[in-house]
């Protein structure tokens, strides 16, 4: 039998795209397809194109009020978690997958009873599928930086119904964007994940990217900027100790309490600092990591 899984899809006046986005969802092979889309007011053909697809496809959709990315998908993971199935994945509405993008993430989690999480890497293409370059995945980086700051893009992402589960028990205040959140979660509380470098799908770079992964010097900056400014770990660690507590397992205890308390106390900055801890294995973000300690941009 099939595993089930769903795949939860937020849609914003992605007409352009999107039936491109459909069909290579509803062609993953060895799994069973249902797709939930949360469309936040389109005003262009999405609606249109989504009732197409629900009328030859298994496809779900509702609109809700005008919510930004990260609350758009943690309301379709509210909804998801009502649902009978054995698998989640997000799925934005302008990339494209590859047939056994699903079939290989659930591989990768599906011995685990725990939390898990699988996630890989992109194909960066432009707006016509041109190949741009791979995004990689830094092979070298741990887990416990990835906890700090997040390498994990939602789109490409396989997880669990208990992870799910522990996800929507607490509904943060301030959680930046709904896959760092579920990363964090996920490794506060033990549970797996799997990352695989290699590429599983095309992210397309285009102006009405909401985040982008761009290849050029200003892009760079760009990042660099969102990293210092806009990346707010702190708030992100409050939000764990308030929702998981006493759960959190110790060394993402220790990292989570560091991270809140090194404007204050000087050995919380000193362990952030000190590489042995924190290591990115990559001179821009090490360098950047330490700006926002630092300058208290946490």
């Amino acid at each position: 039998m099939k595993p089930k899984i769903l795949v939860l899809m937020a849609t914003y006046n992605g007409g352009k795209y999107l039936r491109e986005q459909l069909d290579s969802v509803f062609l993953q092979k060895n799994v069973d397809i249902t797709v939930l889309v949360r469309d936040d007011g389109s005003i262009d053909n999405t609606c249109a194109i989504l009732d197409e697809y629900s009328k030859r496809y298994n496809l779900i959709w509702y609109s809700g009020q005008h919510l930004n990315v990260a609350n758009g998908f943690y309301n379709l993971m509210e909804e998801a978690v009502k649902m009978d199935f054995d698998y989640f994945a997000f799925c934005d509405q302008d990339d494209v997958w590859d047939t056994d993008k699903l079939s290989i993430g659930v591989s990768a989690i599906c011995s685990f009873n725990e939390p898990a999480l699988y996630y890989c890497g992109q194909r960066l293409a432009d707006g016509n599928l041109n190949f741009i370059a791979n995004h990689e995945l830094n092979t070298e980086r741990t887990l416990h930086t990835r906890f700090i700051l997040s390498d994990f893009a939602g789109c490409t992402g396989v997880f669990n119904k208990s992870l799910l589960k522990e996800v929507v028990s607490y509904r943060p205040k301030y959680m930046l964007m709904h896959d760092t959140w579920i990363l964090k979660v996920c490794l506060a509380l033990g549970g797996q994940v799997i990352i695989d470098t290699r590429p599983h799908m095309y992210y397309r770079q285009h102006g009405g990217n909401t985040v982008g992964l761009g290849r050029s010097l200003s892009a760079y900056f760009k990042q660099v900027k969102q990293y210092i400014t806009e990346y707010k770990v702190e708030p992100q660690m409050k939000e764990l100790l308030l929702g998981y507590g006493d759960r959190i397992i110790s060394e993402y205890a220790v990292i989570a309490n560091a991270c809140c308390n090194y404007k204050t106390d000087r050995e919380a900055r000193t362990f952030l600092l000190n590489r042995n801890n924190v290591d990115f294995c990559t001179m821009g973000l090490n360098i950047t990591f330490k700006l926002k300690v630092l300058l208290n941009k946490l």
